[in-house]
């Protein structure tokens, strides 16, 4: 008996529970709805800061109707027409709502705002270098000392002047050690900041095997004008470059000569013409004398 009478209570709980719920959804009420914000006719090279992501509306209609909004894609749109760079004012009271035509409600207004500050600053867009990131000092020792190519090795950034200007490089993801045994890499770039984009959201690294160091070359001959001899008659030179076009480098292939005027001490400036490929680290000496 008590468990029928506790059966009966539940079953009259859930009926008024039933009751209550569909008198709510079927009787006309009035409820805020927070309406998501778009922006129509932005001037030009305008970018907008502080905008508001939704604007409270009082709203009248049946309940299941004020659901219904809710859950749409209704937004309410602002005309920005008239935004200038800067601290502005954009009026709330201008606005357009689309409602959906199954959507059967009124929308009253604002709740309490009839304007909004935003920020506006003009559109600029820049090429910055893209710098390497490493995930400690060992690797970037081992990766710097070797031939890559970065692709793209530059990248457009654009936004709000303001925040663009503050830009002078992007940065990747760290390079990490087990990335040095790797022929190709590709690695993300770094956030900007929610203003900021940029043209390419990730580079590629193409590694060599060879990589950069040094050589000397000693004793190489002095091309003179005929009949002349110099003191002394060679030079060393140390050159910079990529290992594997030093190693295949010979001798016979660098040209060093002298100015064809002396300095005012009567020394003539050696000359060192060389592939585009390797770099002049230092000669010696620098000078010589004719004989």
């Amino acid at each position: 008996m008590l468990q029928e009478n506790l059966g009966l209570k539940i079953l009259s709980l859930l009926i008024a529970v039933f009751v209550w719920l569909q008198s709510l959804l079927i009787s006309e009420q009035k409820s805020v709805v927070n309406l998501p914000v778009a922006l129509s006719s932005i001037p030009k090279n305008i970018t907008l800061d502080n905008v508001p992501n939704h604007i409270p509306f009082n709203v009248r209609g049946r309940g299941l109707e004020i659901i219904k909004l809710k859950f749409s894609r209704t937004k309410v749109l602002l005309d920005a027409s008239k935004i200038k760079p800067g601290s502005d004012i954009l009026s709330v009271s201008d606005y357009t709502i689309d409602l959906q035509e199954n959507i059967q409600v009124e929308i009253l207004g604002p709740v309490e705002q009839r304007e909004i500050s935003v920020y506006a600053d003009v559109f600029h867009q820049k090429k910055v270098p893209v710098e390497l990131s490493f995930a400690d000092s060992y690797t970037r020792e081992h990766f710097t000392a070797l031939n890559y190519t970065i692709i793209p090795e530059q990248i457009t950034i654009s936004g709000p002047k303001s925040k663009v200007q503050q830009i002078d490089r992007v940065t990747t993801e760290p390079v990490s050690r087990e990335m040095l045994e790797q022929r190709e890499v590709t690695l993300k770039i770094s956030p900007l900041g929610s203003e900021v984009s940029s043209s390419e959201k990730q580079v590629k690294i193409y590694l060599s095997t060879s990589y950069i160091t040094t050589k000397i070359y000693h004793n190489l001959p002095l091309t003179l004008p005929p009949g002349k001899s110099s003191i002394p008659s060679s030079v060393t030179v140390k050159l910079s470059g990529n290992s594997d076009i030093l190693q295949d480098l010979k001798p016979t292939e660098l040209k060093v000569s002298i100015a064809s005027q002396p300095d005012e001490q009567g020394f003539y400036p050696v000359l060192v013409e060389l592939p585009d490929t390797v770099k002049l680290i230092a000669v010696t000496p620098q000078k010589v004398r004719l004989k």
